[in-house]
């Protein structure tokens, strides 16, 4: 995670009153390429977790292996605001360059 991100995700944790971990997920809009995205979501058995800064990520295995580590940043531009997730192994064209919400 960049810097300031963590606390950007517990304000809006917060915000909605949610304790949840966060997953880091593939996510299809039907016109482009796969992309990722934040969502609340529970730990199944078979997650990966990662401890960072008081929040809990998780990740399918399948999904790590498709796209590697994942680097979170936040974006706050005219016409442009949300989370940017970048994998180290890129699954589409725009790979890096959408901005997220964290889905509920």
């Amino acid at each position: 995670m960049e810097p300031g991100v963590s606390q950007v995700i517990k304000s809006f944790l917060a915000d909605k009153g949610i304790q949840q971990p966060i997953r880091i997920d593939l996510h299809s809009s039907g016109c482009c390429d796969a992309s990722l995205c934040l969502c609340v979501d529970t730990i199944s058995e078979s997650d990966l977790t990662l401890e960072l800064d008081s929040l809990t990520f998780v990740i399918n295995p399948e999904t790590y292996q498709l796209v590697g580590d994942v680097k979170i940043s936040y974006v706050d531009e005219t016409g442009r605001k949300g989370f940017l997730l970048t994998s180290a192994k890129p699954i589409g064209e725009w790979d890096g360059f959408g901005v997220s919400d964290i889905k509920i």
